[in-house]
């Protein structure tokens, strides 16, 4: 990546600079997580020594009265902590509603990539995008991909920066908007998506500790994600090309895309298909839950 003399550069690319070293040092993600496990098996341990504890207000679920408790830290180094760790490895998981979500959640995302279907309606999206609505589409693009949970990385990253060729741009420009809508803008989304499930479990988990009666909607943040979408998308399009190409300079290279980077027939047809099962879905629910009298109603009126 060029840059420009850190004596002459604006502040702006000074700053970038900077940012780009610090990122260049950053942990491999793995390792990042095993010092974090090791940071919390040392903290609690010396919180252990200490004698920390913390008081809170629970509702008791059989009295529904208010109940104070008292809870003290349990160093994970003790011999009952090491014990612990090893042995409630797979109790933990099974009390983890959120872990149910995933498995089901990653079945469909797993069958609709591993068939070709998220990677062919990618494409799809990417090859009928006018050139100047380029950016913005495959950074939209990118932040539903997480519907799909690794697909637009997978997928997209690679072929925005092939988009970008194409029409003669920067393909580090495209890789660098592809990844940055993949990745830093993972958790929104117009559409529910499997993540959504999973965060509304873990939050339900930690508000049943407080209060079991209280729970909240797998949809209960769907209009700020839908707000953070657009919010997004026009953020990530406005620093790709007015800060991000600018910095890599005009792109020489006589490299062109080969043609035939459409989609095939039978991917045409698959495309075709899903669609129509995707409406077929939503009628049949649509059926089962919208007229008076509808099937979940019956539970209702029986209670």
């Amino acid at each position: 990546m060029s840059q420009v003399d850190a004596g002459k550069a604006p502040l702006m690319q000074r700053l970038l600079d900077v940012v780009e070293r610090v990122g260049n040092r950053v942990p491999h993600p793995v390792m990042i997580f095993v010092i974090l496990i090791g940071i919390v098996i040392l903290l609690s341990q010396i919180l252990y020594w200490i004698g920390a504890s913390v008081s809170y207000q629970v509702i008791n679920p059989y009295t529904d009265q208010i109940e104070y408790r008292t809870t003290t830290a349990r160093g994970l180094l003790s011999v009952d902590g090491v014990r612990f760790m090893f042995t409630g490895v797979v109790q933990n998981f099974m009390n983890f509603n959120a872990v149910g979500v995933i498995i089901v959640a990653m079945v469909g995302v797993g069958v609709a990539e591993s068939t070709g279907l998220i990677g062919a309606l990618i494409r799809k999206l990417v090859v009928v995008a006018p050139p100047a609505a380029l950016t913005y589409l495959l950074v939209l693009v990118g932040i539903l991909s997480s519907i799909a949970a690794d697909a637009g990385y997978l997928v997209l990253i690679p072929l925005a920066a092939a988009a970008f060729v194409s029409v003669g741009r920067h393909p580090l420009a495209g890789l660098a908007a592809a990844f940055a809508a993949v990745a830093a803008a993972f958790l929104v989304n117009i559409l529910i998506t499997p993540t959504d499930g999973i965060l509304t479990e873990i939050t339900n988990d930690a508000i049943h500790l407080v209060d079991p009666h209280i729970s909240i909607d797998l949809t209960a943040n769907v209009w700020f994600s839908i707000a953070s979408v657009i919010m997004l998308t026009e953020v990530i399009t406005l620093v790709t090309e007015r800060m991000i190409e600018p910095r890599l300079g005009p792109y020489r290279d006589d490299y062109r895309v080969e043609e035939g980077n459409g989609l095939s027939v039978d991917e045409y047809r698959g495309l075709r298909h899903a669609l129509y099962g995707l409406i077929g879905v939503i009628l049949f629910v649509g059926i089962l839950t919208l007229p008076p009298g509808a099937p979940p109603s019956w539970t209702r009126s029986g209670s």
